[in-house]
């Protein structure tokens, strides 16, 4: 038993001995054989593009809250119609508010069965096309204490055209760098593959003002501003239309070549 347990182990190694590749020749042979061996390098190319957001999609959360259910979704329903007229009346196209997500929240008290009150939340999406239309939503949220600044996003119009432009530029560092690499090292690159690291587009936040969203308090219908210096878990809404940066990132993978 213990003999054929051997005998096969002994072939698996010869297997694998066979299979290992195995140099020969003088040693002037092995110098022309590693010379014909492709070599390749790596070269990432990196850019970056900033270009001022022409458009920002703000979402606004309405919240309203009564011990009755029907009233509290009145009171919502009320708001967002005031927010519709104002908008309006300061030139905003209709189509560039949209109500979207919907929900009612019930609260209960201790040992109740039925709920004290009801929470009732709406969120509204608004297009602003410029800083003067920026504004007049941020005056929404300083202005009515039912509306909370949600979320900002800022946008281009020709993002798609933007984000070529980038990757566009990212090629040419790498070009250049081979060019560099060509003329110090007296090499030649020839380009094999390319990796798309892809493009990104990022707000620069930093230059922009910020102001605090009122605390909603809850109890009625139509609540209160938190008192001066409350906490407050809702984001700070930037006061200003914000600079977008474009990054696009490739890696081009070049073959060396003697010259």
């Amino acid at each position: 038993m213990w003999k054929s347990i051997v005998l096969v182990l002994l072939g698996l190694a010869a297997v694998q001995v066979r299979a290992e590749p195995e140099l020969k020749g003088l040693p002037g042979e092995l110098t022309a054989y590693l010379a014909g061996v492709p070599k390749f390098v790596s070269i990432a190319g990196e850019a970056e593009l900033k270009i001022p957001a022409d458009r920002a999609l703000i979402s606004l959360k309405v919240v309203t809250e009564n011990k009755s259910l029907q009233e509290a979704s009145r009171a919502n329903q009320e708001l967002r119609a005031k927010i519709l007229r104002t908008l309006a009346e300061r030139g905003f196209p209709n189509e560039s508010v949209k109500p979207s997500k919907f929900s009612s929240t019930p609260k209960y008290g201790v040992f109740r069965e039925k709920a004290k009150s009801y929470r009732v939340e709406n969120v509204v999406k608004i297009t602003a096309q410029d800083e003067k239309e920026f504004q007049a939503v941020a005056n929404l949220v300083d202005g009515l204490a039912e509306v909370r600044y949600e979320s900002i996003e800022f946008e281009h119009s020709d993002k798609d055209g933007l984000k070529a432009k980038a990757l566009a530029q990212a090629i040419d560092k790498a070009g250049e760098k081979k060019k560099l690499y060509e003329e110090k090292l007296g090499v030649k690159l020839s380009p094999k593959r390319f990796v798309e690291g892809g493009v990104v587009a990022m707000p620069q936040l930093g230059q922009a003002r910020y102001a605090k969203t009122p605390a909603y308090t809850g109890g009625s219908a139509t609540p209160l501003p938190a008192a001066r210096g409350a906490e407050t878990d809702e984001e700070e809404m930037p006061t200003s239309f914000s600079e977008l940066v474009y990054r696009a990132q490739v890696t081009v993978e070049y073959a060396v070549e003697n010259k």
